[in-house]
């Protein structure tokens, strides 16, 4: 399954086109199926998430860890802001795509990625 992200992910890249709304769910529930259980996650806190609600929960934040992973938003430990910033443009449907560059911008100012706290 993280086989059949990566090629999709590396297939829109290649071609540089913006994934559809659709599309971006459907990945983003790929990787839920990926990291939720590996790191005993509930679902309602999963779902909040999406409403914007961050828990101060340990495995909640190694689920993020992991999604950020799968996501290659991190190399070698630490969060690879450039990286997100090219994806956002190449990857991102039009309509969050700056909401989503304005949220990497807030996260590069909040401090370091701490993978030795958490199990990635």
């Amino acid at each position: 399954m993280l086989f059949k992200v990566i090629i999709q992910l590396f297939v829109y890249w290649i071609f540089c086109e913006a994934m559809t709304m659709k599309q971006m769910k459907n990945s983003g529930k790929m990787m839920r199926k990926t990291c939720q259980p590996k790191n005993s996650v509930a679902d309602d806190k999963v779902d909040g998430i999406m409403r914007g609600e961050f828990l101060d929960d340990t495995n909640l934040k190694c689920y993020m860890a992991c999604i950020m992973k799968m996501a290659n938003a991190v190399k070698n430990g630490k969060i690879n802001y450039e990286q997100s910033f090219k994806q956002a443009d190449m990857l991102l449907p039009e309509e969050i795509k700056e909401e989503a560059k304005a949220a990497i911008t807030t996260c590069k100012n909040a401090g370091a990625y701490q993978t030795k706290k958490f199990s990635i």
